[in-house]
């Protein structure tokens, strides 16, 4: 009885084989490949200055503040990314804001990847011209991460790079090792 049983699935199987391959081929469609956000040409239209969000501390409360600055317009969006924030590394206009990038970091590129992160890539500068402590690494991260998520909505998350590479921290206090959503409060 147990032969009986084995033949009578293999026979199961084979016409079961048999009704698919006869039933034609199965077509999978996959979906339209999207443009990533560095793709994105912007239209002819558009003004060529854009008006940009910068996250500093308040010199009083030692709080974010957002100063507005106007930034001439590239013709990608991961190219505005770039001037805000090298725009962020200058430094505040108003007096009553302090510094959250050393003025010795250089952006040395950046790209967003199609999941809505963007990876930054500093040089040493922005390691070494860290004050120190915790407090102030804080800030510098989340000056970086908040300006390019609330300027640009394709950004959700941010990726800070030194040198081309992935660093556990900036100064031991702040894991940088992901990337990193936006945080407005402490």
């Amino acid at each position: 009885m147990k032969p009986a049983a084995v033949l009578l699935a293999l026979l199961v199987v084979i016409v079961g084989a048999i009704a698919l391959w006869g039933a034609g081929s199965v077509t999978v469609s996959r979906p339209a490949v999207r443009r990533t956000a560095s793709e994105t040409r912007k239209p002819a239209f558009e003004s060529s200055r854009k008006r940009v969000t910068l996250f500093f501390v308040a010199s009083g409360d030692h709080a974010f503040r957002e100063e507005r600055r106007e930034i001439e317009r590239g013709e990608t969006m991961v190219e505005d990314a770039k001037r805000t924030l090298t725009e962020l590394v200058k430094g505040p206009k108003s007096g009553n804001f302090m510094p959250t990038v050393p003025r010795e970091a250089e952006l040395l590129n950046l790209f967003i990847d199609s999941s809505g992160t963007a990876y930054v890539d500093f040089n040493q500068g922005l390691r070494d011209g860290l004050p120190g402590g915790a407090q102030e690494e804080l800030y510098t991260v989340f000056s970086i991460v908040n300006t390019l998520a609330s300027n640009f909505v394709q950004i959700t998350r941010v990726q800070i790079l030194v040198e081309g590479a992935e660093i556990p921290t900036l100064a031991g206090h702040v894991v940088t090792r992901m990337a990193l959503s936006p945080q407005y409060v402490f």
